[in-house]
């Protein structure tokens, strides 16, 4: 599917995948107070205007509020995406003006699934993120196994399968030790889990766990998991290029979408529909599908559904020879482009102004906490200065300056973090997003009108944006892995010894021993920086074919020694600026190096340092 049904690729990255998001905010919702959507909606248009009338101290009317508000967020997920945002956004509010975390957990949720569906994975990341702290600080393990499921669909997004695979894992068994109140949350991460390996091509394995997902959404008796399921297996059937037994099952999914008035349900399976036909070449069943897709689209108001439903229209008008039509859906698709751009950058403002107001709340709080409790300690410390005051004169500056010396190595270490984040989240974010944004338009160039030299040019310049774009990610992924904060030293050493080795000129070995429990913060950094530098260095400049890593921890200390069989050096004593600089972070932490001629080629370093630095 990645030639013929490039489009249909794209789709489904924020298709029946995302949608079975949902399955698991179903039990987030408490309470109903109506009958119908509309009459829910009625109340909730009359209690919005009242909500910043309303006094600090009704906390109790503003969490039935709360609660009716979510209510209705949710049911409009799957009818309405702009009403369902609307009501989100007061959950937030009226949960920000009361500080109930309870409520908050709740507005994460319902944001993180629709900027899930919008496709913006790097705002999603950001709520997964506020939304784990905030449930392990509350102690809520169901919100933490959503937010770990949140936060694995970015990394599935992204490509990063090892961390998406890690914390999909972790979602399932949060949900499984929750028993069967969870079973369709479980049953959402294991259907999300084989997405992921249906997204790397091990398709018995995906295959595997849309079983065990189908077996629990049909024992809670779930019309709306099962179509989900059959959407995502008719999906894999049309990357594998089986068009028939695609469009059976999809066909089937629309139906128990239709059954339920499932409306963004019906739309993605319209969709993928539309482009099935279209490699059926069935372009009459393709025009049809596609335009019922449009209608529909323009009813939820999505500017990617719409954008998918014209491209299947093009196509299939197109097929038909009817290209003053294709023509127009095709001018139709670059204005809907830009409105999804505009779109999206509005909805990141509106995101990031929320969290902006929650944290502008609980840093006003924490300052009249901290005020009140600076006025008691004033007091305390001019009483006791009475009795001791040349004692506690020494004794205090003693203090205050090993304080400071250890707030400024802190204070070191925390800066080349956040900066080495910055570079990468610039590489990533914006030379990232340019060099994808140019792969998007390459895909939108019909290769057919081109003579066969430019189709040439066309897959040179295709191939060469794909290979830049994946070294932009290489590099941001390595100045600062996400591995090294969330899961430690090792499962970041590991990942880059993975990433080193698909260089095929150099390969590299990894041994542990010793290590049971993450390391200091500090040491865990420095440690990855040192074996990035000395990896880099032995792939630049010493002409190895092999290198190994070697890691030994024991009770009072840690051996780290990286050697090659390369070059060596020709002076030991000119070191360049890396070797200064690897010179630097041991002795930062008050460890020892060598450098040693290997015989009869190849250098060595040995490294030691204290496991405990003061």
């Amino acid at each position: 599917m990645r030639s013929g049904n490039s489009g249909l690729v794209l789709k489904r990255m924020v298709g029946f995948s995302k949608l079975a998001i949902f399955l698991a905010i179903a039990c987030l919702v408490v309470g109903s107070g109506c009958t119908s959507l509309q009459e829910k909606e009625h109340l909730g248009q009359k209690d919005a205007r009242v909500v910043d009338a309303m006094p600090q101290e009704n906390f109790a009317e503003d969490t039935v509020l709360i609660l009716k508000y979510n209510k209705l967020a949710t049911d409009y997920l799957f009818q309405d995406a702009e009403r369902a945002m609307f009501y989100a956004k007061f959950v937030l509010r009226l949960s920000q003006k009361h500080q109930w975390g309870k409520g908050k957990l709740l507005a994460y949720n319902l944001l993180s699934t629709y900027y899930l569906f919008d496709g913006s994975y790097d705002i999603l990341r950001e709520l997964s993120n506020e939304s784990l702290t905030l449930s392990r600080n509350l102690g809520q393990p169901l919100y933490t196994g959503h937010a770990k499921r949140f936060m694995a669909e970015s990394y599935s997004e992204y490509r990063h399968w090892d961390s998406a695979r890690i914390n999909y894992e972790q979602s399932i068994k949060i949900f499984a030790d929750l028993g069967s109140t969870a079973d369709s949350s479980r049953a959402t991460s294991l259907d999300n889990m084989g997405n992921c390996y249906r997204d790397k091509k091990i398709y018995p394995k995906a295959l595997e766990y849309y079983d065990q997902a189908y077996k629990l959404f049909d024992k809670i008796n779930s019309d709306w998991g099962k179509a989900t399921v059959l959407g995502n297996r008719g999906y894999l059937h049309a990357k594998k290029d089986e068009f028939v037994a695609a469009e059976k099952l999809i066909r089937e999914a629309y139906e128990l979408f239709k059954k339920i008035d499932n409306r963004y349900g019906q739309l993605n399976a319209l969709n993928d529909l539309g482009n099935i036909y279209y490699h059926l070449r069935d372009y009459d069943q393709c025009i049809e599908t596609s335009q019922m897709a449009l209608d529909l689209s323009l009813i939820y108001h999505s500017a990617q559904q719409t954008n998918w439903a014209l491209l299947s229209l093009s196509r299939g008008y197109r097929g038909k020879k009817m290209f003053e039509e294709a023509l127009n859906a095709m001018e139709k698709v670059n204005h809907n482009r830009r409105m999804i751009h505009t779109g999206y950058v509005e909805r990141q403002y509106t995101m990031y102004q929320l969290i902006y107001d929650n944290e502008l709340i609980n840093s006003e709080i924490q300052k009249k906490i901290i005020d009140e409790q600076q006025t008691v300690q004033q007091f305390l410390i001019g009483f006791s200065c009475l009795i001791i005051a040349f004692a506690a004169f020494l004794w205090f500056n003693n203090k205050k300056l090993r304080r400071k010396n250890a707030e400024i190595q802190q204070a070191m270490i925390q800066g080349q973090t956040l900066e080495r984040k910055r570079v990468a989240a610039e590489l990533h974010d914006h030379l990232g997003g340019t060099l994808a944004s140019l792969n998007w338009y390459l895909y939108g160039i019909d290769k057919k009108v081109l003579s066969p030299e430019e189709q040439k040019i066309y897959d040179s310049v295709h191939q060469m944006v794909g290979a830049a774009y994946r070294e932009v990610r290489s590099l941001s992924h390595n100045l600062m892995p996400a591995e090294l904060e969330e899961h430690g030293l090792v499962m970041a050493l590991y990942r880059l010894i993975g990433k080193l080795n698909e260089n095929k000129n150099i390969q590299f070995a990894f041994n542990l021993s010793g290590l049971d429990d993450r390391l200091n913060n500090k040491i865990e950094f420095e440690l990855y920086s040192i074996v990035l530098e000395l990896t880099n260095n032995i792939i630049k400049h010493s002409g190895a074919t092999a290198g190994s890593i070697h890691l030994i921890v024991n009770t009072r200390s840690i051996h780290l020694v990286v050697s090659d069989n390369g070059n060596g050096m020709a002076e030991p004593s000119g070191q360049g600026i890396g070797l200064r600089n690897v010179k630097s972070r041991v002795e930062s932490l008050h460890g020892k190096i060598k450098i040693l001629q290997e015989e009869p080629k190849g250098m060595k370093v040995e490294i030691e340092i204290p496991k405990t630095i003061s």
